[in-house]
């Protein structure tokens, strides 16, 4: 780290968030490890500038921090992650260093997908940086830093459609076929990372809040690249029946949106046959849950999907 290097903050950081981040590349370079992984070519440029952290999101589970290094003349921009001091283990015998674990081994397994991720779907989840943890006064600390990755999400996305229908600058087709695009989107990368992560990881909140698109503007006319910028609760051992409900409960089970969206994002996400099959093979599975709803619920939401697969054998 060169003497000239510098951390400038605008106004909202809080702190607390302040001394961490400037705790941590005091103790451990890390703002010049981060950009040597995520972006290998600022080491062409001189590193005696300044970093401007601004803050993103301060409020769920971290906090997120834009880290904007100026390197001469060329930026280059990062995403710092803060998790916030909650309990994560509940439990009687909970302490707080099973708490400082949890939270430890989240940050590390975050770390270590983030980079199966980019070997096998380049561009699918944000390179990382790297992650820190140190103790201060007693208290341990964690850091993540991980690439930034401009765009808009897919939930603002479909917000903005909204409005321009209801401005009068969509007509409903228009509506329809542009919000149908940006859900098969996100459909297709959370199907994409399943995949990646061999098909036995996957998120129980596969929010459409979650996933970014570069190109705001676009009609979609058939489902491009995104980028899915964080993962909450991963579950082991997800089968695709796991994953297509997953994605059905967040996106909808009503028919327009299943044959619109769903089962499209999932057979542009693993091919024609590989999807057809990977759907019909669920069917005994998604059967069985939908008989269990019935029978302990009185209701049976999955008809309509389950009426689609079987249409494809």
């Amino acid at each position: 780290m060169t003497s000239g290097f510098t951390l400038q903050w605008a106004p909202g950081c809080e702190p607390q968030h302040v001394e961490a981040i400037e705790a941590a590349n005091r103790l451990f370079g890390c703002v010049r490890q981060a950009l040597d992984r995520v972006h290998p070519a600022s080491r062409m440029h001189p590193f005696s500038w300044c970093g401007v952290v601004a803050p993103l999101a301060v409020g769920g589970a971290m906090s997120v921090y834009k880290l904007t290094v100026q390197c001469g003349r060329h930026a280059f921009p990062l995403v710092c992650k803060l998790p916030h001091r909650r309990r994560l283990v509940y439990s009687a015998t909970a302490d707080a260093q099973a708490q400082d674990d949890a939270t430890s081994n989240l940050l590390d397994t975050l770390a270590h997908l983030a980079e199966t991720v980019n070997r096998r779907a380049a561009g699918l989840f944000p390179r990382c940086g790297g992650v820190w943890h140190w103790r201060d006064d007693g208290v341990l600390r964690h850091l993540l830093i991980e690439a930034f990755i401009p765009g808009v999400s897919v939930e603002r996305l479909l917000l903005q459609y909204e409005r321009r229908l209801l401005a009068g600058e969509l007509d409903a087709a228009a509506y329809a076929q542009r919000r149908a695009g940006a859900e098969r989107l996100a459909v297709a990368a959370y199907v994409r990372l399943w995949d990646a992560l061999d098909r036995r990881l996957f998120t129980s909140d596969p929010s459409p809040w979650n996933v970014l698109v570069q190109d705001a503007g676009a009609a979609w006319d058939g489902p491009g690249s995104a980028t899915i910028i964080d993962l909450h609760s991963l579950q082991t051992d997800a089968g695709f029946p796991y994953v297509v409900q997953r994605l059905a409960a967040v996106y909808g089970l009503r028919e327009e949106v299943l044959e619109r969206a769903l089962l499209p994002g999932i057979v542009e996400a693993m091919g024609q046959e590989e999807g057809r099959c990977l759907l019909l093979d669920s069917l005994p599975c998604l059967e069985a849950t939908a008989e269990k709803a019935r029978r302990n619920l009185g209701v049976d939401t999955l008809q309509p999907l389950l009426r689609l697969i079987r249409r494809m054998e």
